[in-house]
């Protein structure tokens, strides 16, 4: 289930300043999720994001936003403004060398797919060439989600940046741009071929856009069910692209995220860490190892 790439890993986006991101009219209802951590000194609100973003997910919810004007320093899995970093480690692990193109890399079918996927979605094949096949797989999930009307530049990630930056807050990174993308580097030429295939087959998917529609549907109505329910799903999808995504990209790294999560609430009060909504669901979630760390969770939608 790719589609729950954006759900689970910052991808590359234009920074966006949360003043210049439209608002939606009438109250502001709840979104993803939010949790208050305590150690019995201090307190951190945790909340749960989606990497791409919408006119009308702003603004956001007294709470988070009270949360945010209050907030000393902001975690996130990114920062969004290092974008240097970010784009160098996307030239470490996904472009090839010089000289190597995809459609001589890829099996002659899957190549054939792939090319009329990027002109589906309007993407310039000839300047996509040097990208490794997990590289296309993503560029045409976010792509998917651009032509649904989610736009990365509005990414959540983005918007809780810009508030914390406006008066004086500082962000605090909790992995790498080097620690997420060399995730990627672990998958040989065959793996990382049926990563794509199963991207393409998922694309091509007669209820893609109902998929898709149900999961922001969920983060837009802080559903916790439907994040259960596309937990759920990804565990019983037997594609490959399914079983690297929930390993890879959400079990191993929630204790990582756990832990400088709990780094930050010793360090300071009043702190807000913002991460991908599904590393706030299911077993080893991130707010489970939290209360086994000792700390007091305790979810407020």
């Amino acid at each position: 289930m790719t589609l729950a790439l954006l759900f689970s890993l910052y991808l590359p986006a234009a920074h966006v300043a949360a003043a210049s991101a439209p608002q939606a009219a009438g109250p502001a209802p709840d979104r993803g999720a939010l949790y208050r951590v305590s150690d019995g000194r201090h307190t951190l609100h945790l909340f749960g994001t989606i990497h791409v973003g919408a006119p009308d997910f702003y603004p956001l919810e007294p709470r988070i936003a009270r949360a945010l004007k209050e907030a000393p320093a902001l975690a996130l899995e990114l920062d969004p403004q290092n974008t240097g970093a970010l784009q160098a480690a996307v030239l470490r692990h996904g472009v090839y060398p010089e000289g190597r193109r995809f459609e001589q890399q890829l099996e002659p079918a899957l190549a054939s797919r792939t090319l009329a996927a990027l002109r589906r979605y309007q993407l310039p094949a000839e300047q996509l060439q040097n990208f490794r096949p997990w590289m296309l797989a993503t560029a045409l999930t976010v792509q998917e989600y651009a032509s649904g009307g989610y736009k990365p530049e509005l990414a959540v990630d983005s918007y809780l940046a810009a508030a914390v930056r406006a008066h004086g807050g500082k962000i605090v990174e909790l992995e790498s741009a080097e620690r997420q993308i060399s995730v990627f580097s672990r998958l040989d030429a065959a793996q990382q071929a049926q990563f794509l295939a199963d991207t393409l087959d998922e694309l091509d998917d007669a209820e893609l856009a109902h998929k898709l529609d149900a999961l922001v549907g969920a983060w837009r109505r802080a559903d916790s069910g439907g994040f259960e329910q596309a937990l759920k799903e990804m565990d019983e999808d037997q594609s490959f692209a399914s079983r690297f995504t929930r390993q890879a990209l959400l079990d191993e790294r929630n204790p990582g995220l756990a832990d400088g999560i709990a780094a930050l609430l010793a360090a300071q009060d009043k702190s807000v860490a913002a991460i991908g909504i599904l590393h706030l669901v299911g077993p080893g979630s991130v707010p489970e190892l939290l209360g086994k760390k000792g700390l007091r969770v305790e979810k407020i939608y």
